[in-house]
This record gives structure tokens, C-alpha cells and sequence, in this order.
């Protein structure tokens, strides 16, 4: 996929970085919010957008769409004219969404009861699987090592299968919504990597499911 600057003709630097893309923007804010989540980038750094599209290869568009999106995920603030400053959400943040979302989805919970089906038991339990092989990989090998991002993407993505079968199965479209808007609030790999030990990944994930899944089959 060309950048728009190359399709128009004008001179592009030869990126520090190649990246291969279906979505641009998405890939840039992918990896800047894996440099700051690996500490590459600490609280307070500057993100100067020429730096960004040298590093990168691209015209300002994209880099000012990827910042945007990590402005969403309250990775970084935007300030006009200025790029943006890395701002990674504090633990306290953390604990303040996950209270909410724990009430929130208990009582999506609740509703979904009420509407059990043998796939969505199914689906229930192939995240819990998920999860599980997930959690672990993190008590044997810990977060590092290449097998970092792999591991990160499955937390995530058994994580949000799990609870999105949940609120879809609750028959509320606006508790969808509100769900749905606190699980992006920050990016999931960094509550991975805020969490201290893997007893505390357990408690937060793999009881924190096994809990809602036994509700869901009283």
C-alpha cells in the first residue's frame, strides 16, 4: 500500500522502520503504543509528529490519524501545533474502570441468564480456554522474551471474546455501548504489564471468568 504522499509524487524519507499495512494509521498507533507500553517512551515525552513520519516513511496524515487514536486510548495528549505527550494511565485509573465495569457486566450477566443457549456456552468456554493457556504461559515465561506480543494479543483477545458474548447475549444495546467504551478506555496489554504478579493476571482474568461463567449456568 502506497502513502498518499508517494501517490501524489512528493519525497518521502526512507523509513528507520518498514511496516507492512492494510490500515495505516493503525499500524503507526500499534507501534508507538508498543514502544510506550515497553517503556521505550516514558510519561511526559514528546512525540514530535517529522520525527514520526521519518521514522515511519509517511506523510503527516496518517501519523496525526495514529495520534489521534492513541489520544482514544489515553496513551498520549494531543496539543495544537506542539505533536503529542506520552500520558500512560496511572494504577489508580485502572482500578477506578475495572470497578465500574465489574458492575457493569455483572449485570449484563444477570441479563444474559436469562438467555442461555449451548453456543453461547460454547463460546464462554472457548475464551475460558484461551485464557488459561495464556495466564500459564505468563507463570512459566513471565512477560518477556518473543513471545511478549503473541501472548498479549491472546489475553486480549480471549478477554474481550469472553465479555463482548456476555453483553451481546444481554439483549441491551446501551449497556453494550457502555461496556464497550470502558474496555477501550486504555489499551488491555497495559493492564497486563501494570499487573505485579501472575497471581494477580489470574485474579483479574482466568477467576474473574470462571466466576461469570458460573453464574451464566445457574
Amino acid at each position: 500500500m502506497k502513502d498518499a504522499a508517494s501517490i501524489r509524487g512528493e519525497a518521502v524519507s526512507t523509513p528507520v522502520e518498514q511496516i507492512t499495512i492494510t490500515s495505516l494509521a493503525d499500524e503507526i498507533a500499534f507501534r508507538i503504543q508498543a514502544a510506550i507500553l515497553a517503556g521505550e517512551h516514558p510519561p511526559g515525552t514528546h512525540l514530535f509528529q517529522d520525527e514520526l513520519c521519518e521514522r515511519f516513511g509517511v506523510s503527516r496524515t496518517p501519523v496525526r490519524e495514529a495520534l489521534r487514536k492513541l489520544q482514544a486510548k489515553h496513551l498520549v495528549v494531543l496539543v495544537p501545533n506542539k505533536g503529542a505527550t506520552v500520558r500512560v494511565p496511572s494504577r489508580d485509573e485502572l482500578i477506578d474502570v475495572y470497578n465500574l465495569r465489574s458492575e457493569l457486566e455483572g449485570y449484563a450477566c444477570e441479563l444474559a441468564s436469562a438467555h442461555v443457549s449451548p453456543e453461547f456456552l460454547r463460546d464462554l468456554d472457548a475464551a475460558t480456554v484461551l485464557v488459561t493457556e495464556a495466564v500459564t504461559l505468563h507463570e512459566r515465561d513471565g512477560f518477556a522474551g518473543e513471545g511478549q506480543v503473541s501472548l498479549d494479543i491472546q489475553l486480549g483477545r480471549a478477554n474481550s471474546e469472553f465479555h463482548g458474548a456476555i453483553a451481546r447475549v444481554s439483549g441491551n444495546a446501551r449497556l453494550r455501548s457502555l461496556i464497550g467504551e470502558l474496555q477501550d478506555f486504555f489499551p488491555k496489554d497495559y493492564v497486563w504489564r501494570a499487573m505485579t504478579s501472575a497471581d494477580e493476571v489470574r485474579a483479574l482474568n482466568l477467576d474473574e471468568i470462571g466466576r461469570a461463567s458460573c453464574r451464566e449456568r445457574v
